[in-house]
């Protein structure tokens, strides 16, 4: 069962997670080729992402590289997904 317990994230975190946005769906939807399957992986990503703490002291580089892997493995993890629903 996921957790779905909401809990208070600082206004600059979540400017921080709204300017990787369009970077985590551009990486999930050159793997995935689906624009909601995309919509839904770079959630993910963010939502990981934004669990971490400390991110307010990475350079821009290196939160661009956490979210490229993120979104890589939500992405693929929904690709898994889809294709044991087609089988």
């Amino acid at each position: 069962m996921r957790d779905t317990t909401i809990t208070a994230v600082s206004p600059e975190k979540v400017e921080m997670l709204r300017r990787l946005e369009p970077y985590a769906y551009q990486v999930a939807y050159f793997m995935l080729q689906d624009g909601r399957l995309a919509e839904e992986a770079a959630k993910a990503a963010l939502l990981e992402i934004g669990s971490l703490g400390g991110l307010a002291d990475e350079p821009a580089e290196a939160l661009r590289g956490r979210t490229k892997k993120a979104a890589i493995k939500v992405s693929l993890a929904a690709a898994a997904a889809a294709l044991s629903r087609e089988a």
